[in-house]
């Protein structure tokens, strides 16, 4: 049986940071964040969805139900997204980290594939924001994505769903949240 695989871009943050939308900035090896973020999970995904309050023309675009709740709620809702149009889990990554790789989704996704059990970036400590989430976790995720304490982080420490991790460089994991690392970025 084929596994279907739904490519969750997000994009929901403020970007207090940075000051201006981290989706549009201009990617070193052309285009901008978010079209790169795109083209490096197309060939892992079956579909590639943005979650935020933005997209891009012929890609759909997956809304937080409550804004500035944190990237759990994003998860949550193309968890939802992905449960009802036929998707086993979200390969997930946020649109701020130039430097991921096609490559790296393509190991999340092979280990994923053995398994089918959620699959988490790990360089050095664990990215819960770079994972394959499989719908079965939605229940869990939806409650955490309502609580009070909304950390990925703590979630899944705390072993409330079982995850097997790969390893990354840490480099190809590294964000960028202000406009000095984004100056970093482009030099």
């Amino acid at each position: 049986m084929t596994a279907r695989l739904l490519g969750v871009i997000l994009c929901g943050g403020r970007s207090s940071r940075m000051g201006r939308d981290k989706s549009e900035l201009a990617h070193r090896d052309g285009g901008t964040f978010l079209e790169r973020s795109i083209e490096r999970m197309e060939p892992s995904c079956d579909e590639v969805v943005i979650a935020g309050p933005r997209g891009v023309k012929s890609y759909v675009v997956i809304a937080d139900p409550v804004s500035d709740r944190g990237p759990v709620t994003g998860i949550a809702a193309t968890l939802n997204y992905a449960n009802e149009h036929g998707f086993e889990a979200c390969l997930v990554t946020p649109v701020d980290l130039p430097f991921l790789t096609s490559d790296d989704l393509g190991l999340l996704r092979a280990s994923w594939i053995r398994t089918r059990q959620t699959t988490i970036a790990k360089s050095g400590d664990i990215e819960p924001l770079i994972g394959i989430y499989s719908v079965d976790d939605l229940p869990r995720i939806g409650r955490l994505a309502e609580g009070d304490d909304r950390s990925l982080y703590r979630f899944l420490n705390g072993g409330q769903i079982t995850y097997q991790t790969v390893q990354l460089e840490r480099s190809h994991c590294r964000n960028i949240n202000t406009p000095d690392e984004f100056e970093d970025h482009v030099n």
